[in-house]
C-alpha cells in the first residue's frame, strides 16, 4: 500500500486519539486498542511457542507456517482496507468541516471499532485453524499451550510491581538441574493455571468491546467510575499476589543455592527498583573478587560484604513490604487523578513511603563503602571500577602526581597524603606509613534473611 495513504490514515488516526483523551479523560488501557490495530497478535517468532507446546512434527510445523503467513496477509490486507476507510473520512472532513467534536470523532472510531472486531476475528481463526491438523495427543496439550500463550503474550500489562513477573521464564534463567526441574513442575503447572484465570479476570476488566467503548466516548462516558478502578487495581493485585506467592512457593521446594538464585532472579525481575545491585554491592563485590590482595585483606572485605548484604535485605524487605502496600494506592490514585481534574478537584497528593528508606539504603552503602576505603590502600581503592566517585576530590591528586614528583619520604619511601577515614592495610618498604586499626564488621550486620512475600497488600 501507498506510505503516503499510510500515513495520512495514522494522522487522522493520530488525531482523534489526541482529541479523545483530551475530551474525555480515556484510560492508558483503553488508549492501547489503537496500538493493538494497527500490528497483528501473532508473528513468525510465535512459530516457536507453538512447535515447543504442542510438539509438533516437520509436517506440521510447514502447515501451521502457511496459516501464518495466510494470517498475516490477511491482516495486512484488513488494515489496507481500514486505512482507506480512513483516509476517506479524512477527505470527507476536509470538504465538509464536521459542526461538532463529535461528528468528527464517531466515523473515525466506528471505522477502527469495526477492524478491531474483524482483527479479533482473524486471531481466534488462526487458533482454531491450528487445532484442525492436532492429533488427541496434542490436543491434550491445548490447554497449558493455550496458558503459555496468552501468558507471554499478555504479561507485560502489568502497572504494579511484580505483576509482570513470568516465573517460567525465571527458571529457565536459573540453569537448575533435572532433578530441581521435576521438584518443581507440579508447582508451576498449579502456578500456570492459577496465574492464567488471574490475568484473564484482569483483562477482561481492562479489554471491554471496542465498539461500546468508543460508543461510551462519543457520549462522553468514557472516564472510570471509582468502582470500575477498584476493580481493576484488585484484579491487578491478585495476579502481582499470585507471582509473589510462587516465588516462596518454588523457592522453598529448592535447595539452599537454587532457592537463593531463584529468589534472587524473581525478586529482581519484579521488583528491579528494590532489587538490583546498589552502587556499594558492586563495588564492594568487585573487591572480594581481587585476587591480588593478601589473604587476610581479603577474609576482611568478604567479611564487610557479608555484614552489608545482612543489612542490605533488611532494609529491601522493609522496602518490598512498602512497595507492595502502596504500589496499588498509587494506581488508584493516577486513575482517578484526571476525573477529579475534570471536575474543578485537586487530586490526593500521596506521600511515598519508600523515599526515606530509600535514603537510609543510600547511607547504609556509604558506610559500608567508608569501611572498604579504610581496608584498602587509597591506590587499591582507586583501581576499582567507579571507585572515583567515593573519593573527594582532593584526595584523588595522589594518583594523578607525574612519577618524578611522588612525595617520598627521608629513605625515599612513599609518602602518600590521605585523609584520616583512609588506611592503609598494606605498605611497601621502609617509608610506607604505619598500619591504622582495621575496622571490624562483626555486629554490623543481621544475617536474618526473611524474604517472604505473601501477605496483604
Amino acid at each position: 500500500m501507498n506510505q503516503k495513504h499510510i500515513f495520512r490514515a495514522l494522522s487522522i488516526t493520530i488525531y482523534s486519539l489526541v482529541t479523545v483523551a483530551t475530551l474525555t479523560q480515556t484510560s492508558h488501557a483503553q488508549m492501547e486498542f489503537m496500538a493493538e490495530a494497527m500490528h497483528p497478535e501473532f508473528f513468525t517468532r510465535d512459530l516457536v511457542v507453538f512447535s515447543e507446546g504442542l510438539n509438533l512434527d516437520d509436517t506440521q510445523e510447514v502447515i501451521i507456517e502457511a496459516m501464518f503467513d495466510s494470517y498475516t496477509d490477511d491482516f495486512e490486507a484488513g488494515w489496507a482496507a481500514t486505512t482507506e476507510r480512513l483516509n476517506a473520512v479524512a477527505d470527507k472532513i476536509k470538504e465538509n468541516k464536521p459542526a461538532s467534536e463529535r461528528d468528527t470523532l464517531k466515523p473515525v472510531l466506528d471505522t477502527l471499532g469495526t477492524w478491531l472486531e474483524e482483527k479479533r476475528a482473524l486471531d481466534q481463526g488462526l487458533l482454531e485453524n491450528v487445532k484442525t491438523i492436532l492429533i488427541e495427543e496434542q490436543l491434550e496439550l491445548w490447554p497449558s499451550f493455550a496458558q503459555r500463550l496468552y501468558r507471554e503474550k499478555h504479561i507485560n500489562r502489568g502497572r504494579l510491581s511484580g505483576e509482570s513477573t513470568d516465573l517460567f521464564q525465571v527458571s529457565r534463567d536459573t540453569n537448575l538441574s533435572g532433578t530441581a526441574e521435576s521438584i518443581i513442575t507440579p508447582h508451576l503447572d498449579e502456578y500456570a493455571i492459577a496465574l492464567d484465570a488471574a490475568m484473564r479476570t484482569r483483562d477482561a476488566i481492562l479489554w471491554v468491546n471496542p465498539k461500546k467503548l468508543f460508543e461510551n466516548i462519543l457520549n462522553g462516558i468514557a472516564a472510570q467510575s471509582p468502582k470500575h478502578i477498584d476493580a481493576e487495581v484488585k484484579a491487578r493485585i491478585n495476579v502481582r499476589d499470585l507471582n509473589d506467592r510462587y516465588i516462596d512457593v518454588i523457592s522453598s521446594s529448592l535447595n539452599l543455592e537454587d532457592s537463593e538464585d531463584f529468589r534472587k532472579r524473581a525478586l529482581n525481575r519484579g521488583y528491579p527498583r528494590i532489587y538490583r545491585r546498589t552502587p556499594a554491592q558492586r563495588i564492594i563485590r568487585q573487591a572480594a573478587e581481587n585476587e591480588t590482595y593478601e589473604a587476610d585483606i581479603h577474609a576482611l572485605i568478604m567479611q564487610l560484604e557479608f555484614a552489608y548484604l545482612g543489612e542490605l535485605e533488611i532494609i529491601n524487605y522493609d522496602l518490598l513490604r512498602l512497595t507492595r502496600a502502596h504500589d496499588p494506592e498509587r494506581l488508584r490514585n493516577r486513575n482517578l487523578a484526571m476525573q477529579m481534574r475534570s471536575s474543578g478537584h485537586a487530586p490526593k497528593k500521596l506521600e511515598d513511603p519508600t523515599r526515606p528508606v530509600f535514603k537510609d539504603r543510600e547511607a547504609l552503602g556509604r558506610r559500608y563503602i567508608e569501611m572498604l576505603r579504610g581496608i584498602l590502600t587509597p591506590d587499591q581503592f582507586i583501581e576499582l571500577e567507579g571507585a572515583r566517585r567515593w573519593v573527594p576530590r582532593d584526595e584523588q591528586t595522589y594518583n594523578q602526581v607525574k612519577p618524578s614528583t611522588i612525595p617520598t619520604g627521608p629513605d625515599g619511601g612513599l609518602k602518600l597524603q590521605h585523609s584520616p577515614s583512609q588506611g592503609n592495610t598494606k605498605g611497601k618498604g621502609k617509608g610506607a606509613p604505619a598500619k591504622p586499626s582495621r575496622p571490624s564488621p562483626t555486629g554490623l550486620g543481621n544475617d536474618s534473611r526473611d524474604s517472604g512475600l505473601t501477605g496483604g497488600s
